[in-house]
């Protein structure tokens, strides 16, 4: 612990230059001259026993640290991977855990300041009104949490971010966050995700505004009516822990892959538990709407993590050349820079067995052959986008990211494009038979011709990955004793 935070150069480092006393008094000086000013027009205008007064020290507690407090966050870890002093600290005894709690701790430092400094009156506000002490408490807990949430993802934008478009990344969270705050309301129609990620649920909650009747639906996890607070810990504690895990990776290599590909598989698992959790049991919840939904994010999920496990081609004749030196036939298949022949297969069995679940515990009757076809295209998508990224990585090198994207404009957008347009010139049927062979539309159209092809790819671009893998193979046959690959 000492050496975690108080001991910790990184966050030492953040301490002395954003809590210089000039700014940071003056910045304190504002936050606190602002409630002051609030928590006076709240007592004149009898605003604190309702609760009012509390909401509006919450919301900017909400702006200070996960607005303001992610964008410094994602600037701090950018402008120290763009000047090379990242690299310095991954050869430095400092443990790769404890230089990203210092960017995460110390990044926004002055942010955690002005909140401590709101903090107390939105605890005088709580005690004298709405929503009272323990109210306060899930509240404060949730905020600290949703916080860290958006302060990893903020750490992995900065991160993985090129050099320069630190902007753009700040610009994505911004956004995300703005999007994930105002789909509070979903919450409130059974929907867990993403309300549940930010801390709008749990304050109506604190705040006694909740009232089931036919336009209000509580989300449960596995049928049980939890505390909302509960729920979103629940939700955003494994997210946390999985977003940690990539960083401390690249704190340890820049060349690291973000997850192994158990980690990968676990995360996937935990995610698509976590997806059941908010569906199974729910008294109000109809699986011909939620199996769509379900099949996208499970698609979504298992697309990005196939493109963080993915090894680069250096990576890969590096993996062969050292499974040669130890007189081993072929490379193990769960090996970071192992190819995703077996992980593919592993993602499109949890997507199938997660819509069994749904199937079983949730649908009133058979789903029928509709779904079935919806799942076959989800998984086969989830196959051939994982082997042709394997592919690509291995044929062309460097190359390997804009020929994925143009295998994915031509088949992935260009069906809508087409589709679009000839919906103007032979009518809505035809545009949707074009428009269902992109996975974009296929997968919730249920359509055979989204099928056909999906499964066709998925069969190539697997031959293609395992071809590609011997031809690998085939360069070490004679001598593995050679230098190492570039692994970029």
């Amino acid at each position: 612990m000492n050496q975690l935070i108080f001991d910790n150069p990184i966050l030492i480092k953040h301490i002395r230059t954003r809590l210089r006393p000039p700014q940071s008094i003056y910045t304190g000086i504002v936050a606190l001259v602002l409630c002051l000013c609030i928590m006076w027009a709240g007592w004149q205008g009898q605003a604190l026993d309702n609760g009012v007064i509390f909401t509006v020290m919450i919301f900017g507690v909400g702006i200070v640290l996960q607005l303001g407090g992610t964008s410094q966050v994602a600037s701090s870890i950018s402008q120290t991977n763009d000047s090379g002093i990242l690299d310095f600290h991954r050869v430095s005894p400092l443990p790769a855990h404890t230089t990203a709690l210092g960017f995460v701790l110390g990044g926004p430092i002055r942010e955690y300041m002005v909140a401590a400094v709101i903090w107390p009156f939105a605890l005088f506000c709580a005690v004298m009104g709405k929503p009272g002490i323990l109210g306060f408490a899930a509240v404060s807990i949730v905020m600290l949490s949703t916080t860290l949430l958006f302060h990893m993802m903020a750490m992995n934008a900065g991160i993985l971010s090129q050099r320069g478009k630190t902007r753009g990344a700040n610009m994505g969270l911004a956004f995300m966050i703005i999007a994930a705050s105002g789909s509070t309301a979903t919450v409130f129609r059974g929907l867990p995700i993403p309300g549940l990620l930010t801390v709008g649920p749990t304050l109506a909650e604190a705040m006694g505004n909740l009232q089931k009747g036919p336009w209000v639906t509580l989300p449960t996890f596995f049928g049980l009516e939890l505390p909302l607070f509960i729920q979103s810990l629940i939700y955003q504690i494994p997210l946390i822990i999985f977003l940690t895990i990539p960083v401390v990776r690249r704190m340890r290599s820049a060349q690291a892959a973000l997850y192994s590909k158990s980690t990968a598989i676990g995360c996937l698992a935990v995610i698509s538990f976590l997806n059941l959790g908010g569906i199974v049991n729910h008294p109000n919840l109809d699986a011909e709407l939620f199996v769509p939904m379900l099949l996208y994010a499970t698609v979504i999920v298992s697309l990005l993590l196939t493109m963080a496990v993915t090894p680069s081609q250096g990576a890969y004749l590096n993996l062969v050349r050292r499974s040669k030196k130890q007189n081993m036939l072929k490379p193990s298949l769960w090996a970071d820079e192992s190819s995703n022949r077996a992980i593919v297969i592993v993602f499109g069995s949890l997507t199938w067995a997660t819509v069994q679940v749904v199937e079983t515990f949730v649908a009133k009757q058979n789903l029928g052959t509709d779904f079935l076809v919806m799942t076959g295209t989800a998984i086969s998508v989830i196959i051939y986008f994982g082997s042709a990224a394997q592919f690509f990585a291995l044929k062309y090198g460097r190359k390997s990211r804009a020929m994925l994207f143009l295998f994915l404009f031509f088949f992935w957008l260009m069906p809508l494009i087409v589709s679009a347009l000839a919906a103007w010139t032979f009518g809505g049927q035809t545009a949707e038979m074009i428009a269902s062979l992109s996975p974009i539309y296929g997968i919730g159209a249920g359509s055979v011709l989204g099928l056909v092809p999906a499964v066709a790819l998925a069969g190539i671009f697997f031959a293609l990955m395992i071809k590609e893998e011997r031809t690998a193979q085939e360069v070490f046959a004679g001598d593995p004793f050679e230098e190492d690959f570039d692994v970029e």
